[in-house]
């Protein structure tokens, strides 16, 4: 047997290919050449437009780096694919200390993209003369057929062509935009701006855009960032670093929050840090990327491994003219194209823009789906103008950009920073929920329903209807909305409706019962509006109220409640190693009679059961203490309540915030909780004409060691 060995060639129309297939927009071409001055060590990056719209008009991209040597434009400029920034051989800069951003050989094809003929003049530091080469693409790629076969002119230029004496010029001609509109140049121009990170300015590293004649005066109308920003409604920063140590040691989270409303509005402005604690509750977070006994309900250093420290920016607007108003005066329509030319959550490394990342078509955090499954609950990506920063250092071997310039490559290390900066954003949202109500109530005039019923609702409006001397004509109608709300809300707890139906049903009745309220506190009241609103809602806790078969309450005790409870989680308790002690079952507290549906009371203490194992391990990964065992405790009370009572106390880390709020549907501080566990079980309780109470652990006889969160289910006598 023979071989024959044989070259690999490439056809010179290949260059064309790579230009048009590599880099995807015009912005990403420019983007392309504003890395390499970067790499350069350069200190400012100059885009001129030049005789725009004219025969001749030309880009010019210059920069101040420390430019080729005639040498370099051999081995690297002129060398495809070349290896002269990558692996062994990516090093610092010599001034700046910079680690280079281009690694795949190509960026340089990118100017194939916008024009048709190139122009490169450079000159090296400490060099006396300076190189040009001029590339007419069409030309070069029909003088030969192979690519290996193509050959340049490289023209010595025996004067210098830079100021400091170094720097390299690329003059782009016969430009592939031929006619320039103002909202083409526009969005160029702020795809530029968007390059360098706006809330981090790095002084070594200048980007400045230019017109030689009238379109300065369209380049100048891109707005400032700086002055809509620091208005913005909502903003969050945080910090995601490793602390010295072992990998295995806590990571650091700091962050800090300010709600800025319009002072106009009357609503207190707040700012909050995290004072106590710095470490990151992210839960469950890695459980699917990780083996079960590896990963940790607290962020370690070994986590942040290939992604390294993690800060960023949240700037969040709520889009209502008359806040917007309040805050901007008479640019409003200025201000909301900011925010649609600006929003979502961009990337940057070492301050340079990592694309396609909060790119107007781009959500990579989800934020939109997000708001579509919860309106109202969510922040969406319009509205949301964020920044998350990297150093390239850390990350570089771990979030690796693809060849395209189009984003990370998706391995472990983008997945992990990923959900990393969502669950910081999902912080983020359930730190601002109390002020999105206070904001929510001055626009509607009326406050956010609370709890489960709306008995203290209907009493309200009937106090306003009195007040209107409207109760003849409203009066029935509202008897009417409270019987159908309630036997809705039976309805569906009993059929096993646990999910989003009961948030979409409560936010439904929510939304309806708000704007009764909002006509009933206009001075002139349009009574029919009024009627018709009240008819809508009777129609929708119809429609929310299928015809389903009543789990029946039935005779029990407390104490058979809780052996099936136990029964249904004792699996999970072996599993988590998590001491369960109730001395009802063990005959030590008093049992009690109570007539209720079972199978509901049942399942609504399995989801408080189902929290406390969450957080009393939460806690184990934090404490790392042999001395610290978990522990589930569920008694009874028949003295210090209304009525007889469950107890179900845990040794977790307690309540955060009032748990009253996390009643309402969707509230919660665990990671990937639908926030639907609390309210469930206020409803079950609210319907046996019970009640959900959160009493201090002192203030009743139970254990000391029982020191977290505490509820009781208390019972009509």
């Amino acid at each position: 047997m023979s071989y024959t060995k044989r070259n690999i060639k490439a056809k010179s129309h290949i260059l064309s290919l790579l230009g048009d297939e590599l880099i995807g927009s015009d912005s990403l071409a420019i983007f392309e050449l504003v890395k390499n001055a970067y790499d350069a060590d350069a200190e400012k990056v100059t885009i001129s437009f030049l005789n725009l719209n004219q025969p001749k008009q030309q880009i010019v991209i210059e920069d101040d780096g420390h430019g080729m040597t005639s040498q370099v434009i051999e081995d690297v400029w002129l060398t495809i694919g070349t290896d002269f920034k990558r692996g062994i051989n990516r090093k610092e800069s010599k001034k700046y200390k910079r680690v280079s951003f281009g690694n795949k050989g190509v960026g340089r094809l990118a100017v194939h993209k916008l024009a048709k003929r190139i122009t490169l003049e450079t000159q090296a530091e400490g060099e006396m003369f300076s190189s040009r080469i001029v590339i007419d693409w069409a030309k070069l790629i029909s003088s030969k057929e192979y690519i290996q076969e193509l050959e340049v002119n490289v023209e010595t230029v025996p004067e210098p062509l830079f100021k400091k004496g170094q720097g390299t010029r690329i003059i782009l001609d016969k430009l592939t935009t031929e006619k320039w509109s103002k909202k083409a140049l526009n969005d160029l121009v702020r795809k530029i701006e968007n390059i360098k990170n706006p809330f981090t300015p790095n002084e070594n590293f200048q980007i400045e855009v230019r017109a030689n004649d009238f379109h300065q005066e369209w380049i100048n109308d891109v707005s400032n960032a700086d002055e809509i920003l620091k208005d913005s409604l909502y903003c969050f920063s945080f910090k995601i670093q490793p602390t010295k140590g072992e990998r295995s040691d806590f990571a650091k989270f700091l962050w800090r929050y300010r709600f800025n409303p319009p002072t106009a509005t009357k609503v207190a402005k707040k700012t909050r840090r995290n004072n106590d604690s710095i470490t990151f509750h992210i839960g469950d977070l890695f459980k699917e990327l990780l083996e079960y006994d590896e990963s940790s309900r607290y962020l370690l250093n070994k986590d942040l491994d290939g992604i390294g420290t993690i800060k960023g920016r949240f700037y969040v607007f709520n889009q209502n003219t008359n806040l917007l108003k309040m805050n901007f005066g008479g640019q409003i329509n200025a201000v909301k194209q900011f925010i649609k030319d600006n929003s979502g959550v961009k990337i940057f490394r070492d301050n340079i823009r990592v694309y396609n990342y909060g790119e107007h078509y781009d959500d990579w955090l989800g934020l939109d789906l997000d708001k579509i499954q919860r309106t109202g609950d969510h922040f969406g990506k319009k509205v949301t103008v964020g920044a998350v920063e990297l150093d390239l250092r850390s990350s570089n071997e771990g979030l690796i950009e693809t060849t395209n310039r189009e984003g990370f490559i998706n391995n472990t290390f983008f997945v992990k920073f990923q959900l990393l900066v969502k669950e910081v954003f999902n912080f983020f949202e359930r730190e601002a929920e109390s002020d999105k109500d206070l904001i929510e109530e001055f626009l509607e005039g009326t406050r956010p329903i609370k709890k489960v019923g709306f008995g203290e609702t209907i009493k309200e409006l009937e106090e306003k209807i009195k007040d209107k001397e409207l109760e003849k004509e409203l009066k029935p109608l509202l008897t009417r909305v409270d019987k159908d709300y309630t036997e809705m809300r039976d309805i569906m707890v009993n059929s096993g409706m646990t999910g989003l139906n009961l948030g979409v049903a409560f936010h439904e009745v929510d939304r309806e019962i708000r704007f009764i309220n909002a006509d009933l506190n206009r001075n002139d009241v349009n009574i029919e509006d009024v009627k018709d609103k009240v008819r809508n809602l009777i129609q929708i806790l119809e429609s929310l109220s299928p015809i389903l078969r009543q789990n029946k309450s039935s005779l029990s005790s407390a104490k058979k409640i809780v052996e099936i409870a136990k029964r249904r989680n004792i699996n999970r308790f072996n599993f988590h190693q998590v001491i369960f002690s109730s001395p009802l079952l063990t005959g030590e507290s008093e049992d009690f009679d109570l007539k209720v549906p079972t199978n509901l009371l049942i399942s609504a203490i399995s989801n408080l059961i189902d929290n406390s194992i969450y957080w009393v391990k939460s806690k184990e990964d934090l404490l790392r203490s042999i001395d610290y065992k978990p522990a589930i405790y569920v008694g009874t009370d028949l003295y210090s309540f209304e009525g007889p009572a469950i107890v179900i106390a845990d040794n977790g880390p307690g309540f955060t915030i009032d748990p009253e709020y996390l009643t309402q549907p969707f509230k919660t501080k665990k990671e990937g909780g639908m926030g639907l566990g609390l309210y469930f079980a206020d409803l079950v309780m609210n319907m046996v004409g019970g009640k959900l109470l959160f009493p201090d652990n002192i203030d009743l006889d139970i254990p000391q060691a029982y020191d977290g969160a505490c509820i009781a289910l208390v019972f009509p006598k």
